[in-house]
């Protein structure tokens, strides 16, 4: 029965690190004779969510909000444009009224491409 109760333990582990992930899209125009960048924000689900900003499926910034932290700025570059990646975080507490308290994360990822806005994505 103990190995049960460890398994279990294991699993749900696995479960929480492993998580889901979650992808949203948005196209850009470079406006330079060539084809729109197709640009993507995944995040993947962990003890610090992470997300990844890839364009045409090559990975360019890739970050986490920190344990305590609520917001992150990382930057790349694309085909000799710069690409910064904005991260900010909110927090809630809900308590029912069996005095069960529950917390959820909303996320806003900010993708900017030569210091242009090309999207928000939220989570």
């Amino acid at each position: 029965m103990k190995y049960n109760y460890i398994n279990y333990l294991i699993f749900l582990f696995a479960i929480i690190v492993i998580g889901c992930s979650s992808t949203q899209s948005t196209e850009y125009n470079p406006g330079d004779g060539q084809n729109g960048w197709k640009v993507n924000v995944t995040k993947k689900a962990g003890f610090t969510d992470e997300f990844i900003c890839t364009i045409n499926d090559s990975t360019v910034i890739s970050a986490s909000f920190s344990l305590l932290g609520d917001n992150f700025e990382k930057s790349g570059t694309y085909r000799g444009k710069k690409v910064t990646m904005n991260g900010y975080k909110s927090s809630a507490s809900t308590t029912d009224s069996n005095g069960k308290i529950t917390s959820t994360d909303k996320y806003q990822i900010r993708v900017f491409i030569d210091s242009k806005l090309i999207d928000k994505f939220d989570f």
